[in-house]
């Protein structure tokens, strides 16, 4: 304080001597004369002052250590008199960022070509090892980096973690600055972790970053393809860039089509393979099988795609794309051929089918009666009848162990056979108008009927993990509900899948985000209804507690005859109306925990209040819900308050409609 007393009185002195203002002799104080100058760019004032004064122009001042040519960066007339002044282009503050920087940053081109005459180095780094350049190419200035690679900024300069200006440039998708790299030629180069230009633009899901890079580098056309098996990289976000490149033209719609799907193929064939992860491959597949089907049912825009979608039985291009797919669905077809003659092998070697269809291997070798397999049909998992005889222990052991190899086979084989088997339907459905199941696919089934009636006998969750078309396809249904005992389970499950499977994806990105606010271990002290007692408050509404913690202003009482009548018609209204006033005036339907001592405004805690306006005819009541204010006019009487108020209650308060 008193240092600015003293420099206002310095001033005053100035003037009354008909002198020129002169900044003060500290050049902390006088910086600060300074930079409203500068910021308004006072060109003039600013010489004046610097031209009577000893004022070091390179001062560094503030937190961030910056000089006045920081700030003068957005300011021509200001930033030239300082050049004019000796001002140096290349000091850095304490993050490393030079003028320069900040005009990169800003994309002020103009003032950056009279900037970059007075400096020594175009490619000064700040602090991360980042030039003026990889800031340009990040904010997608084009003039500005065209400016500087024209003043010979390094184009491949790569900052501290090896991230070259077109790195920058794809990181936020702008294709613009990205394509003017490349056609100066920017090499394609990753950071030090690997990452590349291209990972980063699929990441982000910019497409039109992607076709640029492409447009250079053909090759990545593939690396995209391939990305489709990553699970590290976001799904949508994949779908986001080869939706776009599919619309650029019918040619390259077909090529990442065809290029799915043999790449959907291989990872089919993979998850059929014993050796392999199970767990990895399935996923993998049916990530490709959900991106394949996405692209194939928005195709680029043409009049003749939405008539032919391919299941009218036209070999059109469209529908070719499915063929390196048919390898897939034929060794799919093998396996299940060969399950259903070991099926039937056991049929003849043995008369015990819960060897086959149950998961445990040991029998009791002393059972006497033995239930026959019989054959496929409508009850024929359920509707056994009882076999008589006597069997020798040595025929009986080897008859087991034949049922147990078979057994052996399915359980190796039946999840991964599922997992291609709703491949296969999703590839089949999207082909079909929405609503129609394929024909193709009930032909399927119908051929393997026995085969997936023991998949789901054996494991009737496989519906919910795999077998989707038992849940969307009612005439395939139909066929299977027989043998699906556990009728409360299949409730449960279907009720399970609705409600969290099948949202998971976005309960998980909920939980994720309320927890950054609230963490688990204090969530976990509430049971359920205790915290939707504290989210959302009281679902009643006690108008005695309303009264007691209601204010009055603008001349109302508590006493006075409107306010009466309001709490008597309050009182009289229905607990629907109640909440539909409540909402209308504080934007919330519900009562805080604590009662209306706690309603809170848009600045803290702030009680319901009521303000007195003058009355006109017809005039309805108002309010402010950020400060809880009812503004009620000053009605002649009680029914005419009551009626005015219901009509802005059920005609004023659906505006809000969350607690």
């Amino acid at each position: 304080m008193e240092r600015a007393m003293e420099q206002l009185n310095r001033l005053t002195r100035s003037l009354r001597r008909a002198r020129t203002v002169e900044l003060p002799e500290d050049n902390e104080t006088a910086v600060y004369t300074l930079m409203p100058m500068v910021m308004a760019d006072q060109h003039r004032s600013v010489s004046e002052l610097l031209s009577n004064s000893k004022f070091d122009v390179n001062y560094a001042f503030g937190r961030v250590k910056r000089s006045l040519l920081h700030i003068a960066a957005k300011q021509k007339k200001c930033m030239s008199k300082l050049l004019e002044y000796s001002a140096d282009v290349n000091i850095c503050n304490n993050e490393g960022l030079t003028a320069i920087h900040w005009l990169a940053v800003n994309g002020r081109t103009e003032l950056l070509h009279d900037l970059v005459q007075h400096v020594s180095d175009v490619d000064v780094e700040d602090a991360m090892g980042q030039t003026a350049l990889h800031v340009a190419c990040q904010n997608g200035h084009k003039t500005t980096v065209q400016c500087l690679l024209d003043s010979g900024a390094d184009i491949n300069r790569p900052n501290v973690s090896g991230a070259t200006p077109l790195y920058f440039a794809c990181s936020h998708g702008q294709r613009d600055t990205a394509q003017i790299l490349l056609l100066r030629g920017a090499k394609y180069l990753p950071d030090k972790n690997g990452v590349t230009p291209l990972d980063l633009c699929v990441q982000g899901g910019y497409g039109e970053t992607c076709e640029v890079l492409i447009q250079y580098h053909p090759r990545l056309f593939q690396t995209i393809i391939q990305m489709t098996q990553n699970e590290d990289l976001r799904e949508n976000m994949l779908r986001q860039v080869l939706e776009h490149l599919s619309q650029q033209s019918e040619s390259q719609y077909l090529k990442i089509l065809t290029s799915l799907a043999e790449v959907a193929t291989t990872n089919g064939h993979k998850l059929l393979s014993l050796s392999s992860n199970y767990d990895a491959q399935m996923k993998s597949l049916l990530r490709i099988v959900r991106i394949f089907c996405h692209v194939f049912r928005i195709g680029p825009s043409s009049p003749s795609n939405g008539i032919d979608m391919g299941y009218n039985g036209n070999k059109t291009p469209r529908s070719q794309v499915f063929k390196p797919l048919e390898l897939l669905w034929h060794s799919l077809d093998e396996w299940l051929v060969l399950i259903a003659t070991e099926l039937m092998k056991n049929k003849k070697n043995s008369t015990d089918i819960t060897s086959i269809l149950l998961k445990q291997k040991g029998q009791d070798q002393d059972a006497t009666s033995i239930p026959p397999f019989e054959p496929p049909g409508p009850g024929s998992y359920e509707n056994l009848s009882t076999g008589t005889g006597e069997s020798k222990p040595d025929a009986l052991a080897g008859k087991q162990e034949a049922s147990v190899d078979c057994q052996d086979v399915i359980s190796m084989t039946a999840n991964r056979l599922s997992a291609v088997i709703q491949a296969f339907y999703m590839c089949c459905s999207c082909q079909m108008p929405p609503g129609m199941t394929s024909p193709r696919f009930i032909e399927f089934v119908c051929k393997h009927d026995e085969v997936l009636k023991c998949f789901v006998n054996r494991n009737p969750k496989i519906i919910f993990d795999h077998f989707h078309f038992l849940l969307e396809c009612p005439e395939l249904m139909s066929r299977f509900m027989h043998i699906i005992k556990a009728q409360a389970e299949y409730v449960q499950l279907v009720t399970e899948l609705r409600m969290t499977r099948a949202i998971q994806p976005q309960i998980n990105a909920f939980l994720q985000g309320f927890h950054m606010f609230i963490p688990p271990s204090l969530i976990q002290l509430f049971d359920e209804y205790e915290l939707e007692l504290l989210l959302s408050g009281m679902p009643e509404i006690d108008v005695s507690d309303w009264i007691k913690n209601t204010e009055y202003t603008s001349g109302y009482e508590r006493e006075d005859p409107v306010i009466q009548w309001f709490w008597e018609v309050v009182e009289n209204i229905t607990q629907e109306e109640r909440v539909l006033l409540l909402q209308f005036v504080t934007g919330s339907s519900r009562v805080p925990h604590g009662g209306f001592a706690n309603i809170m405004g848009g600045s803290g805690l702030q009680n319901f209040t009521i303000a007195a306006v003058p009355y006109t005819p017809n005039l309805l009541p108002t309010s402010s819900t950020c400060i809880n204010m009812l503004k009620l006019p000053e009605y002649p009487s009680k029914e005419i308050l009551k009626d005015r108020l219901l009509v802005a209650l059920h005609c004023g308060s659906y505006g809000y409609t969350m607690a």
